[in-house]
């Protein structure tokens, strides 16, 4: 799945709304959290690629990262350390790894490579909820 082309920030009609960038390889995934964003009042931008993430991120600037630890290719642990190499802005987002293995040995691997939190499957809607408020600062609206 390629990413869906993205909406220049100045035509989006739902500006002022958290931008989320989602990256995983399963299309069901993408369209369970691009839904749930828009519950909790987000914009989730959707790709299935590092490549794409990439791309995206070196056109938009997106509030949050949701990360898939377990991709063909480029895993989200490699795609992280790609992500903070792009660029100052790229260093500093927040990426969450949405994996369901949090053992200590897979968080280790996932903050060594840039990683700020992660978001165990399966999740709820509070927890996706409770996790993006933490890392934007409160900016998601109820």
């Amino acid at each position: 799945m390629e990413a869906e082309q993205p909406i220049k920030p100045e035509e989006r009609k739902d500006q002022g709304k958290p931008l989320v960038l989602v990256v995983d390889d399963d299309p069901s995934h993408l369209k369970l959290l691009e839904l749930l964003a828009d519950h909790i009042n987000m914009t989730a931008q959707l790709t299935s690629s590092c490549a794409d993430a990439l791309e995206l991120l070196r056109m938009f600037s997106f509030d949050v990262v949701l990360m898939d630890c377990r991709m063909p290719n480029v895993d989200g642990c490699e795609c992280t350390k790609q992500i903070r190499a792009l660029n100052e802005k790229t260093r500093s987002i927040p990426i969450i790894a949405v994996t369901a293995n949090l053992q200590t040995s897979n968080r280790i691997a996932c903050r060594d490579a840039g990683m700020n939190d992660f978001l165990g499957k399966p999740f709820t809607l509070q927890e996706l909820h409770d996790k993006l408020c933490y890392w934007l600062d409160k900016k998601v609206e109820d």
